[in-house]
Order: structure tokens, then sequence, then C-alpha cells
């Protein structure tokens, strides 16, 4: 890392404006994720032309395996970039820079492990998560050619982002995320109507999907590599930083592996816990919504699609600044932890509640937009109204989330993911589906985010505790949040 961008990411972390520090590193993971979104909306959008509701449930039934390889990234990217932050707050370059190598390459063997399974076991796996006959084929080709044949890229677009993230590079991040959702959604309606037969529109996108993953992998590793600089470099290449660069691709020594690891799996294994479970829940809800017909499955796919324009922008907002929460827990800097933290909480909270107002009011004509089929936009209006009023209760959630996963606060961070995803919703959808039908399934939601939120506020109590007792050990006093 060049002296130049070593004290840009100390201003940033140290000492900018919480509201300039909070928007540099956010904005970046905002936009990515809302080039995400788009993407996701292209995939469903150009299905959606051919009024084919066994296509456009094939997506939905093969969302929640893709987001496994969300898991297996975070595992090793969210808990990495926590270790990271804290490391260099801290002051200990080394430790960061074992941590970098270590999540980089066990993040990957996760990915193949991944592959194996999927390859091995793929028709079983899909009637699990709610294929059926009409479906089969195109979940099928979906999963080869997005979970079979680019696993490895899509893990490791997403791992090298929140590794990179996690030294204060966050528009080099957001660059690399982004250009795979922007490639994505020029290339599908080439590979959907131009090079790819009818009927051949769902393996189109997923072919799509695995190139523009692959050429953003591909971007991070010329990144990484330009910006690896190791001890064993030349003088020459040494002078031109102050100190080594956290970026490294070299793993340490076998004795130094677990010590660099296990801190990353404690702090890691609730982010890819609530990934896994988010997964798990939209399973059931597949299955559960199945016996109500394709357009009903159809029309949840897409209001949960609509409905990530609240969840994944606020889920960017507070992924963006773990690295700031995480570098001021490391430097016992809590003062401006707090501010971070209010500051954060006001505009997610702030934003979810603005888009709970639009989807009550657009949901008939957000539905058509994807999806001229009546049933499908029957069911998925009713459904995207009720499940948009879980937005601001979830962006709640998602800052104390982070906050405990900044602070190495595992125990606190599993608790809140396992609530949050399995514990409430889950059994919520059973419950509320025998008294309300359909509607009951997508009503479970906003329940359990509302419960969910007084848990996070139990806990955060807890950690302001343990932060105002190491402020009086540190002499700075106490700021309230």
């Amino acid at each position: 890392m060049s002296t130049a961008s070593e004290g840009k990411r100390k201003y940033i972390f140290e000492s900018a404006p919480v509201s300039k520090a909070v928007w540099s590193m956010a904005i970046p993971t905002v936009v990515t994720q809302l080039i995400n979104i788009i993407y996701n909306y292209a995939d469903t959008w150009y299905v959606g032309r051919t009024a084919n509701a066994a296509m456009v449930a094939a997506l939905g039934v093969s969302f929640p395996m893709f987001v496994i390889m969300a898991a297996i990234a975070n595992l090793f990217g969210i808990g990495g970039a926590s270790v990271i932050s804290r490391a260099l707050g801290e002051g200990n370059r080394k430790k960061a820079r074992e941590t970098f190598a270590t999540c980089f390459w066990f993040g990957l063997l996760g990915a193949v492990v991944y592959m194996a399974v999927i390859n091995l076991f793929r028709s079983r796996i899909i009637y699990l998560v709610g294929g059926d006959e009409n479906d089969f084929q195109y979940v099928s080709s979906y999963m080869f050619w997005t979970m079979i044949i680019g696993a490895i890229p899509s893990v490791g677009n997403v791992l090298c982002g929140h590794l990179v993230r996690s030294i204060g590079a966050s528009k080099e991040a957001g660059i690399g995320m982004s250009m795979g959702g922007i490639l994505n959604i020029i290339l599908d309606p080439i590979f959907m109507f131009v090079i790819l037969p009818d009927g051949m529109e769902v393996t189109g996108a997923a072919m799509a999907t695995l190139i523009s993953n692959t050429a953003a992998f591909i971007y991070f590793l010329i990144y990484m590599k330009r910006r690896d600089i190791r001890s064993s470099a030349g003088d020459a290449e040494q002078s031109r930083a102050q100190y080594p660069g956290i970026i490294n691709l070299k793993l340490p020594e076998a004795g130094a592996i677990w010590p660099a690891l296990s801190p990353v799996l404690l702090i890691g294994f609730p982010a890819a816990l609530q990934t896994t479970l988010a997964m798990v829940s939209n399973i059931f809800a597949n299955v559960l919504i199945r016996p109500y017909g394709s357009s009903a499955v159809a029309g949840m796919g897409v209001a949960k699609k609509i409905n990530m324009i609240a969840f994944n922008t606020c889920m960017g907002m507070t992924m963006g600044v773990l690295p700031l929460l995480g570098y001021s827990f490391g430097a016992k800097n809590f003062n401006r932890m707090r501010r971070i933290i209010r500051y954060t909480g006001t505009v997610v909270v702030l934003f979810g509640s603005a888009c709970t107002a639009v989807f009550v009011i657009g949901a008939p004509e957000m539905i058509r937009f994807f999806i001229d089929e009546s049933g499908s936009v029957e069911y998925g209006t009713e459904f995207l109204r009720i499940i948009g009023f879980a937005a601001p209760m979830a962006a709640l959630s998602y800052l104390a989330y982070t906050v405990f996963q900044s602070a190495g606060m595992e125990k606190s961070a599993f608790i809140l993911s396992i609530m949050r995803k399995g514990v409430l919703d889950i059994p919520g959808m059973f419950i509320l589906r025998a008294f309300m039908g359909a509607r009951g399934v997508c009503l479970a939601t906003p329940v359990a985010e509302i419960l969910s939120v007084f848990i996070g506020l139990f806990l955060y109590a807890s950690f302001r505790r343990k932060i105002d007792a190491m402020d009086v050990e540190t002499g700075e006093g106490s700021l309230s949040a």
C-alpha cells in the first residue's frame, strides 16, 4: 500500500467527519448492492417476458442455493474483515496480512467443496428446495452453470470484495463487485434471446452470470496481485511503501494458519449462518407456497426480489461501515464508534421506512413490470405489501448485527442471526399459514423482524455496558448513542 493510500486510509478511519467517513465507505457498497439487485431484476424481467411461470419459478427455487455461495464468502470474508479491521486499529499489521491470505485461500477451498456437493446431489437437492417436474430442467441447468462451473468465481468475487473493503479500499471493492453486475445485465439478453434458442432462457441467464462473475474475480486477482508487497520484495519495491502492504496472498506457515483462521471462523460463522438460514427460510417459503401453484411461487419470487431494494441497500450500508467500526473498536476510539452507529442507524431506518411506503402504494405496477400474468400479479402484490413492512425493522437488525461483528462479539451475533432467520420466522410460517393460508407465510417475515429488533436492542445494551466500562479504563468518558 502506498504512503498516500496509507494516509488516506488513516484519515477516513481516524479523523474524517463521521458522515464523510460513513458515506465514503458505504456508497461503493450500496452501489454494488443496487447493481446486483438490478442484475437480479434483469434475470427475472427477461425470463418473465416469456410468460412462462415455470421458468420464473425456477429462478426463485434456485436462488436459495445460489445464496449458499454467498454464505461461504461471508464466512471468510466478513469474519476476515472484522479481524483485519480490528488488527489495523490495534496497529498489528502482521496479523492483518496473515488473516487476509488465510481467508482468501480457505474461502476458495470452501467453493470447491460446495461445487462437489452440488455436482453429486443436484437432482435430490432440486426437489428438496421446492422444485417439481415443471421447473426441474430449468433449475438443473441454472445450478450447473452457476454452482458447479461457476462456484469458484461466484464465491471469489464476493470474498475478495469483503477483504479488499476491510483495508479501507471500499471504492476498489465496489468497482470489482459492480463490474460483475453490470456485465451480467449486458450479457443477459444476448445469451437469452440471441445466442441460445427459445426455451433456454434460464440457461442463458446462468451462462451470463458465470461469465460476469469470472470477469469480476479476475479483476480482483489482478488488483490484489499488483498490491501484494511481500517481505521478500526488492529494495526498490519496498521503498515505494512505508510498511508492507496489508494485501497478501501468501499463506502463513503451517503453525500460524490456525491462529489466523480461528478468530475468523468464530465471527464469520454467524454471518454465514445468517445467510444460510435466510436460504433455508426461502426454501420453506417455496415449499409452503408451492401447493398454491406456480403463480404463487412466481409471485413470491418477484416480491422478494423487489423487496431486495430495501433489505440489500440497508445491508450494504451496514456492511460498508463494518471496517470503520472494527478499526474504531480496535483503536479503542469508542466515542467515534458510537457516532458512527448513531448516524448509520438514522440513515438506514429512514430509508427502510420510505421503501415500505413505496411498496405499499406501488405494489401492483412493480409486480406487473416483471411478470404480466394475472395470477402472479395478484399474489405478488399482496406478498410485497406484507413483507415490505419488515424493511425498517430489518435495517435496525442489520446494524446491530454489524456492530457485534465489528467488536468480535460472536455470541451476540450468533444469537441475533439464528433468531431472525430460523427460530422465529420458520415456525412462524407454519403457524400463520395454518390460520391465514399463503399470506400467513409472508406475514412471518415482518413478525420475525419486529421480535428480532427487541432481541437486538437487549444485546446492544450489553455491548454498550462493555464499551462504557472500557471507556472508564481508557479515560475517554462516555457519549450517548
